[in-house]
């Protein structure tokens, strides 16, 4: 271990979380296109439902792509040290050399990466918010061709808009080490929310990382976090992947109104 990473270890502050989050997506549960296009029930939106709206995720998305610089930019500015140094980018506690490890090993961190073509399909996928006891909180759809950061984002900021202004809460993903670093760098949320946010990483794909990173991310590493293992999200999308035949070939109106408490 070297002396830079033990000595961000030694100083750093453990703070519980009032409550624990997990994050995940799911691109087995598609929508396809309709041939003529959508019909008349895109307007009929329930309003119980527990996917966000549109308007809330586009609000997100163009947050995003305004805060973050394109890649060719990105490229002439380097923010980043020399490839032969080393160091940490803003007050995150892992070094960059581990964050870019750890975004090259997990397809979804990789935004540019085509899960499901956007061709055939209205929604690729969704993507859920669920309480630590496997409870749905919200939902959204995707309708890109992969993972990317704007919906996960508008989940974590619907969340925020539900809880008193001074509840922390554990956000368990299986990619958080890379969400935690974009938050840091562009600045997606506000600083009074990011300042209660403890990220983690979800049990199952812990391993999958950079050991420096499972030492800060890891939950079982991570007071407050006790057995919680994240994988809340799996464990729903298993109980309801009997919807995939039918939700395939619904119409917008019905995959967004289904209830996920009968599961």
């Amino acid at each position: 271990m070297s002396l830079m990473l033990y000595s961000v270890l030694l100083t750093r502050t453990f703070v519980s979380a009032d409550v624990i989050v997990c994050l995940d997506a799911c691109f087995a549960q598609k929508r396809r296109k309709k041939p003529q296009g959508e019909g008349q029930d895109q307007a009929e939106f329930h309003p119980e439902s527990v996917f966000l709206s549109e308007a809330k995720v586009k609000d997100m998305e163009r947050i995003v792509n305004t805060l973050r610089p394109s890649h060719s930019s990105a490229q002439r500015k380097p923010e980043s040290p020399a490839q032969d140094e080393d160091g940490y980018e803003h007050s995150m506690r892992v070094p960059i050399s581990i964050l870019n490890g750890c975004e090259a090993s997990f397809a979804a961190a990789d935004e540019k990466r085509i899960k499901a073509s956007t061709q055939f399909f209205s929604d690729t996928g969704i993507m859920g918010l669920l309480y630590r006891h496997d409870h749905v909180l919200w939902l959204v759809n995707i309708t890109s061709p992969g993972e990317r950061q704007h919906y996960s984002l508008a989940l974590i900021k619907e969340l925020f808009d539900h809880l008193p202004p001074s509840m922390r809460v554990g956000v368990l993903y299986d990619i958080g080490c890379q969400l935690h670093r974009s938050c840091i760098k562009w600045g997606f949320l506000d600083q009074d929310i990011l300042d209660r946010i403890i990220f983690g990483i979800s049990v199952f794909h812990a391993f999958g990382h950079q050991w420096a990173c499972q030492l800060i991310y890891h939950p079982c590493k991570c007071k407050g976090f006790g057995l919680t293992d994240g994988e809340g999200c799996e464990r729903f999308w298993s109980s309801i992947k009997l919807l995939i035949p039918s939700t395939c070939v619904s119409g917008v109106g019905l995959t967004q109104n289904f209830n996920p408490y009968i599961f």
